[in-house]
This record gives C-alpha cells, sequence and structure tokens, in this order.
C-alpha cells in the first residue's frame, strides 16, 4: 500500500492495534504522525512503542523530518511519549527533554498541550 493511502487508512482508524505498531517501523512522516496519533488516542504503550518512539525521537534534522514548520517528527515522538502518560514513557520523556535545547524543549511541549486538548 501507498503510504498516503495507509496513513489515511490509519487516521480513519481502519487498522488494528498491531498493524498501527507495526506502522511505526515505515520510514514515511505522515505514516508516522498517523501511527503516533492512533497510538496516543488509544492509550497504547508496551515496551516495543517507546522503545521505537525514542528510536524516532532522534529524527529531528528539519531538512529531512519536517512536519509542520518547525515541527519535526522527532518532537512529535518525544511529545507522544509524554502524552501516553504511562510510568515507563513518562520516564523516557524527561529523560529526552533533558537533552533537548531550550529551542526544542519549547516545541515539544506545545505539541504536548496540542495532543492533550
Amino acid at each position: 500500500m501507498k503510504p498516503l493511502s495507509l496513513s489515511r487508512e490509519i487516521r480513519e482508524g481502519k487498522l488494528n492495534d498491531l498493524e498501527i505498531i507495526k506502522c511505526l517501523d515505515i520510514h514515511h512522516n505522515q505514516v508516522l504522525v498517523s501511527a503516533i496519533d492512533q497510538i496516543v488516542s488509544r492509550k497504547l504503550c508496551n515496551e516495543k512503542i517507546i522503545s521505537r518512539l525514542v528510536e524516532i525521537s532522534e529524527f529531528r534534522d528539519p531538512k529531512v523530518n519536517k512536519l509542520f514548520g518547525i515541527d519535526t517528527i522527532g518532537h512529535y515522538s518525544i511529545a507522544a511519549l509524554g502524552t501516553i502518560n504511562t510510568p515507563e514513557s513518562k520516564l523516557k520523556y524527561e529523560e529526552l527533554m533533558t537533552n533537548l535545547d531550550e529551542w526544542d524543549k519549547e516545541i515539544v511541549i506545545r505539541i504536548v498541550n496540542n495532543m492533550n486538548n
């Protein structure tokens, strides 16, 4: 399936939880954003999800991983860890946030606020 079609299927809720988790391994920003949105909205969390979100958090190069304006998929994945709100995800969120500069922290905090609304 083409990435944009897959992204639409994810957004429309047509994939089950396991299929959504597998989508975290697809290197396409729209697929990743759609999968992360579903993970957050369904409150999915396990070791694999946390691990993959931590890996994705490294994708903060705005030339390659830009989503909207200054937001990157890396920022989005860190925000998801903070929004999922399990002890494990919060721990990883805090660890990642301590390694960010103030600019990136502000971006992530804004995304967290948007995800929580």
